[in-house]
């Protein structure tokens, strides 16, 4: 049952109009659905998001009557930019809009995320159009707004150049339409950001190393098309946060993430708008400067990103002052051959490692010189790999002697390379590479095996009496570093049975830094692990006596060049007499290590030192006498030798 306005009224002549009026609004919306339907379905696939602009305006153009069809983006920083327009005369794409700051029903839009409608733009008092409107003969209009996923990202608007009065069903077409915007340019938004993603790091928004390879590829391509397509040269830079890792470890990674984020900014507003900062990784940076005249210009430009990543950082309500490390490379524009990407980072790699090897805070220039000195490190590196696994380390033991009676109460394992071509080798000739390797972790666990079943076997024959002979071996810092150290020195000492308090870690000033909670824990494990820990080479490191008292130690080795010095040095004298008596009050035992002459044995006997090693009594060997040394006892060869 219908009411009269679905049929024909007897002398009604307007029926037939408003039917096919009726039915041309239904076809129109069919028409609409379907078009919106289709645009919708590409406008997920957002393949050519241009062109469904286009398109998405034509529809509403030709659907509605209007004679302008205009499609504006809000910009991040709240300003009205045209993204497309149809009609006479169009606005071209990018056109920045001014439109009335309180009176604007653009700006009204974007703000309330309500449709806007006037029949008479002119002359309505709530709004001020822009002035293109007007001078192009607009008179009346609606828009609706482009919905994002969180805000009003812009504007639908359709314009007549008549009078014209809209209803619910003209916003709802101009609505359906606007989604369909909508939805394409989240799409494209979403493309761009998985591939802003795939390109820069997360954590501090630079480049990552897949863009900044990519960038260093084209500046080289540059270079071999020769000067017309590109001009100067280019340097790479490789840079390292010096003790990065001190603050991860000890501020926790919240802390290391902050400093990241700071140096990443530091790094970007030093250089020139024109070259690329892009983190690599962990703490590493890469730059990449082009074009750059000559080499002088490049290491100024590091220079000054030294400079600023120096300043103080605020951590954690702490201030911390982190240096880096630079290694940098360069080439000409013109008139050399131009490298590949991997060998300027390669080359660069080389000029940091040396950099970082020469201490905090350097920048060093590649050359030639780096690259021959490379070469024979990683060729050492690689023979003492070989070494490991063919046998051809040694240990040799130096005994530690009572220094009233001269008997022996302990041994320091010395490690030896028994080298196929070189001969023996001493500490100082490789175990710097193979900390700078990762091989001083394998190493060290093999002297920790080798030297306490060498003493368990000393033991076991009871070659020195009543008192169990000790052992000492040598822990780097970063042998300190690795989580695994206490467990082996737990089943190294369960393994060869020695007896309780036999082994001593040996462990340099730089590992027992005070301070550190980080390598205080570590000791912590150490000692309960079953080892005990001795200062070594004290008096050369920051430690002073007062230092004592915060040390987790249980004995303090004398540095030999105090030794050296007695007994006519008073102030090697004041030094030893001062830890002697500091000692005894902390129940410290003190060795004497480097003794020589006679006349420091004297001297370090009067001072009641309790231990002493040197090559007076003792040179180290593969078969040390363990038995008591006489008074009269001579060294076996006078020459010196390193330790």
């Amino acid at each position: 049952m219908g009411g009269e306005g679905d049929r024909p009224v007897d002398g009604d002549v307007s029926w037939p109009l408003r039917g096919r009026r009726r039915v041309g609004r239904l076809r129109r919306r069919v028409d609409l659905a379907e078009a919106v339907a289709e645009l919708s379905q590409r406008a997920l696939r957002a393949d050519e998001p241009d062109a469904l602009l286009r398109e998405s305006l034509q529809v509403a153009v030709e659907l509605t009557g209007a004679d302008y069809g205009t499609a504006v983006r809000r910009l991040p920083d709240g300003r009205l930019r045209v993204a497309h327009e149809l009609g006479p005369q169009p606005l071209p794409p990018g056109t920045i809009l001014q439109p009335h700051r309180e009176r604007s029903y653009l700006l009204r839009v974007v703000s309330t995320g309500q449709p806007f409608l006037s029949s008479d733009l002119a002359n309505d008092p709530h709004v001020s159009p822009p002035e293109p409107l007007l001078s192009r003969g607009v008179v009346s209009g609606i828009a609706v707004p482009v919905r994002g996923a969180h805000e009003v990202s812009g504007v639908l608007g359709l314009h007549f150049h008549r009078r014209r009065r809209f209803g619910r069903h003209d916003v709802a077409a101009a609505s359906a339409l606007a989604s369909v915007v909508a939805t394409a340019w989240q799409q494209v938004e979403q493309r761009e950001r998985l591939a802003h993603l795939a390109l820069h790091d997360p954590l501090t928004e630079l480049p990552n190393r897949v863009l900044f390879l990519d960038r260093l590829e084209q500046a080289l391509a540059q270079q071999v098309a020769g000067p017309q397509n590109g001009p100067g040269g280019l340097a790479v830079m490789l840079i390292d946060l010096d003790d990065f890792k001190g603050v991860n470890d000890g501020l926790g990674h919240a802390a290391g993430d902050h400093l990241l984020r700071v140096a990443a900014q530091r790094l970007q507003a030093a250089v020139r708008p024109e070259d690329t900062v892009a983190r690599l990784g962990g703490d590493e940076f890469g730059v990449l400067c082009h074009p750059v005249p000559d080499e002088a210009t490049a290491l100024r430009l590091a220079r000054r990103m030294l400079v600023a990543v120096r300043r103080p950082v605020e951590v954690e309500g702490s201030s911390l002052t982190v240096s880096a490390s630079f290694g940098l490379t360069s080439r000409a524009g013109t008139g050399t051959a131009p490298p590949t990407a991997g060998t300027l980072l390669g080359e660069a790699d080389i000029a940091l490692y040396r950099a970082k090897d020469r201490g905090r805070g350097q920048v060093q220039l590649y050359d030639e010189r780096l690259q021959r000195s490379t070469r024979r490190r990683r060729q050492l590196e690689s023979e003492l790999q070989a070494a490991l696994e063919r046998g051809e380390l040694r240990l040799h033991y130096q005994p530690v002697r009572r220094t009233r009676d001269l008997q022996t109460v302990g041994v320091e394992a010395l490690l030896r390379w028994q080298h196929p071509t070189r001969g023996l080798l001493l500490p100082d000739d490789f175990v710097p590479t193979a900390e700078q390797t990762g091989l001083l972790v394998p190493i060290g666990t093999w002297v920790l095996n080798t030297a306490c079943r060498q003493v368990s076997q000393w033991q076991a024959r009871s070659l020195r009496g009543a008192d169990p002979l000790w052992l000492s071996v040598n822990v780097s810092p970063r042998q300190l570093d690795d989580t695994r150290l206490p467990d082996a020195v737990a089943a190294a000492l369960r393994e060869t049975s020695l007896s309780e308090g036999s082994l001593v870690l040996e462990l340099t000033e730089t590992a027992l830094m005070p301070g550190d909670a980080t390598r205080r824990e570590a000791l912590l494990r150490l000692r309960n692990s079953g080892a005990q820990l001795f200062l070594d080479d004290f008096g050369t490191g920051f430690s002073s006596l007062t230092h004592l008292t915060e040390l987790p130690v249980q004995a303090v080795k004398v540095d030999k060049s105090f030794v050296a010095g007695l007994p006519t040095n008073r102030r090697s004298a004041a030094v030893v007499s001062s830890l002697m008596t500091l000692s005894d009050e902390l129940g410290l035992a003190v060795i004497a290590e480097g003794v020589e002459t006679y006349e420091q044995l004297d001297a370090l006997q009067e001072m009641h030192c309790q231990s002493v090693q040197g090559f007076l009594l003792d040179h180290p060997q593969a078969l040390p006498h363990l038995e008591t040394r006489s008074r009269t006892a001579q060294l076996r060869e006078p020459r010196r030798l390193p330790l």
